[in-house]
């Protein structure tokens, strides 16, 4: 008999990747969508689509079979603007609230929930694991401190009986990433226009392998506990030069120093508040931009099985995807 999974951010980047292969491991699949999401992706899988937001608490309740095998948390809003502080409250914090309700309210046996590194807050230079201290509350990010909020609610919901786990995964690259990583550096390198090069580092994780972690946790993860899932480290020139060689280009040597960064943000600010445009860099993204994010992903290995793949299959597969899907 085939598992049942509920799953939100089903037409993103990772709810796709995790669509197509619990679709392979013949799950049914329900999943909550937005009425103006394209749906050319989602729609290959035979997927059960539900129309809505996770602000109606209703129709979640509606949604949700009872007794779902296996509830899929990954929706966010990912801003890194100020401006959208107030939306990104209410949808990570107060979006993740209406659906460990739902959960526990048609008793799902696994309640699932994407957070992220962030959510331990900013720890510029040291190595986060699952014991750091979060400092997300006062690191200035709201992103951050909105997912650790979103993480409180899952946990106080376990005390309730949710059987919920969390997973905290570091930058994710492959198939079906039309934004992040595709619009800041592949694509303005492909067409020979990336604009600067950050001094920062970070880890940097295999879209596969985090949609493996997902399916894993489903049986093996403990309820309340967290998992973070950390990847390839790496410098964000090497990763340029990663896409450099893969497309036959000479290898940039200037990364761009701390001090023009934040010249650059300060500017990029002033011009914001005069045309009311989302800078290209924002002070939470030149946070990360310069600092070295990195994890001890241990405890996902020996608990979940994770495992990771080198930098350079990440990227080819972004790459062959794109090249397939005409999208470069």
């Amino acid at each position: 008999m085939s598992k049942t999974a509920f799953v939100t951010g089903a037409t993103g980047f990772l709810g796709l990747n995790l669509i197509q292969e619990l679709s392979k491991q013949q799950w049914k699949i329900i999943a909550l969508d937005l009425p103006s999401v394209d749906l050319k992706y989602l729609s290959k899988y035979g997927v059960s689509m539900v129309g809505g937001n996770l602000s109606d608490a209703d129709l979640l309740c509606h949604a949700i079979p009872e007794g779902t095998d296996a509830v899929f948390h990954l929706a966010a809003n990912t801003s890194a603007w100020a401006k959208n502080n107030a939306q990104q409250y209410i949808d990570n914090v107060e979006g993740t609230r209406n659906m460990v309700d739902a959960a526990l309210k048609k008793k799902a046996q696994r309640f699932v929930y994407t957070s992220s590194i962030s959510a331990f807050g900013h720890h510029p230079h040291e190595c986060v694991n699952e014991q750091t201290v979060s400092n997300a509350l006062t690191c200035g990010m709201m992103y951050n401190k909105t997912k650790f909020l979103a993480e409180n609610i899952v946990k106080d919901a376990v005390k309730k009986g949710l059987n919920g786990v969390i997973l905290n995964p570091c930058n994710v690259i492959g198939p079906y990433d039309t934004n992040n990583w595709t619009r800041h550096f592949i694509r303005p390198i492909y067409h020979g226009r990336l604009p600067a090069v950050p001094p920062g580092q970070a880890m940097w994780c295999h879209v596969k392998d985090i949609v493996d972690a997902h399916i894993s946790a489903v049986d093996k993860g403990v309820p309340g506990e967290n998992y973070l899932l950390g990847g390839t480290e790496a410098r964000f020139v090497d990763v340029v030069n990663e896409i450099e060689r893969l497309l036959g280009k000479a290898e940039t040597r200037r990364v761009q120093p701390v001090w023009l960064l934040k010249l650059i943000v300060g500017v990029l600010f002033l011009k914001s508040k005069v045309d009311g445009k989302e800078p290209m860099l924002t002070p939470e993204k030149y946070n990360r931009a310069v600092a070295r994010i990195h994890c001890d992903y241990s405890k996902a290995s020996a608990v979940l099985g994770y495992r990771t793949s080198p930098l350079s299959v990440m990227i080819k597969d972004l790459f062959a995807w794109l090249e397939n899907e005409d999208l470069l």
